[in-house]
């Protein structure tokens, strides 16, 4: 197992937290004495899904860290995951001490902390042997091994994450708005769109696995899940009449279509699938963002229905990852056609 193997991994979940934590980043200002003392006393307002946030938010960041831990024989994994943690939390929430409208507290540390021991428990037994080695070895069977495996499937849950946002279109259809194209055509110009973009996604997938068998399956299945947290999610973060036309017949149309391309190609040599995988992501978010038209942060928010704290951060980071995916799936994919062909062209 190459060493740092799990880094990689640790480093985009920090800068994800970091992301989250310090939003909107800009104006900074000053503080006070009286600023930093607030932040040690008991908040007036506790708020219990801010604190639950707070836990499952550095859930990923224990596991990351004792793997990355364990991984390279460091004594006391978890103690070190922990402590890495709140260190990692203390310093976030005292940067938030110069951001307007952030509120520091350390009882948002103790939450934080408390998600990274959550997280280490992933290794104690009875679970690490009962659910997370199992898991474990099956990944090491169908997915491509080491780093790129990983690489991968960071990606596959970072776009996972964008799917939660019930505002933003499935796969950036919904964000085309040509003015001078009648309706029939924009929705053509959408279904298109879609399905270059599933299409796309189904070879990406595809190009993690150790074999063609089960791309169908695998894809099929990260999109129901997808489908189902953005129908979940639009059900109730949503205001009713954004909620019941989230999913245009366009996207549908696209969603078929994509699907019909990709059960041939699926079957295509390695080679050709991770390059028709990179030329479907490029064409489809290229024409979403051509073509496009971005609602700012405000109007944005306008559409939610959303009671509790936070919004602001979960609808940019979301909003973030939906449009920098496309990119980061262009270079990891252009990074493993040129590994492959090396590979190819110089065997053991």
């Amino acid at each position: 197992m190459t060493a740092g193997r799990f880094r990689g991994s640790a480093a985009v979940w920090v800068v994800l937290l970091a992301y989250a934590s310090l939003y909107p980043f800009v104006p900074l200002h000053g503080t006070t004495a009286e600023a930093a003392a607030a932040a040690l006393e008991r908040p007036h307002h506790f708020a219990t899904f801010d604190f639950v946030a707070n836990v499952l938010a550095y859930v990923p960041f224990g596991i990351l860290a004792c793997l990355h831990f364990r991984q390279m024989g460091r004594s006391y994994p978890a103690v070190r995951a922990v402590a890495v943690g709140a260190a990692f939390s203390v310093a976030m929430e005292t940067l938030q001490l110069f951001i307007p409208g952030r509120i520091s507290s350390i009882y948002d540390v103790l939450a934080n902390s408390c998600g990274a021991a959550l997280g280490t428990l992933v290794f104690a037994d009875p679970f690490y042997s009962l659910v997370a080695l199992p898991l474990a070895r099956r990944r090491e069977a169908l997915v491509i091994p080491g780093a790129w495996g990983d690489a991968g499937l960071v990606l596959v849950v970072l776009w996972a994450m964008a799917q939660v946002n019930p505002a933003l279109p499935f796969f950036g259809a919904g964000n085309i708005q040509v003015s001078d194209l009648d309706t029939r055509d924009l929705a053509i110009l959408q279904a298109a769109s879609v399905a270059m973009g599933i299409s796309g996604f189904g070879l990406f997938v595809s190009t993690l696995l150790q074999r063609e068998a089960g791309t169908l399956r695998a894809t099929l299945v990260l999109l129901s899940v997808a489908l189902w947290l953005k129908f979940t999610a639009a059900s109730v973060m949503l205001q009713p009449h954004f909620a019941e036309d989230w999913l245009s017949v366009a996207r549908i149309a696209g969603l078929v279509g994509g699907l019909a391309l990709l059960v041939p190609t699926r079957r295509f040599p390695r080679m050709g699938r991770i390059y028709l995988a990179l030329m479907l992501v490029l064409a489809g978010a290229l024409t979403s963002k051509i073509a496009g038209a971005y609602a700012g942060t405000d109007e944005l928010l306008r559409v939610f229905r959303w009671p509790y704290g936070q919004l602001a951060n979960f609808a940019t980071l979301t909003r973030f990852l939906h449009e920098l995916w496309p990119l980061l799936a262009v270079v990891f994919l252009v990074a493993l056609f040129l590994h492959s062909r090396r590979a190819v062209e110089s065997p053991p």
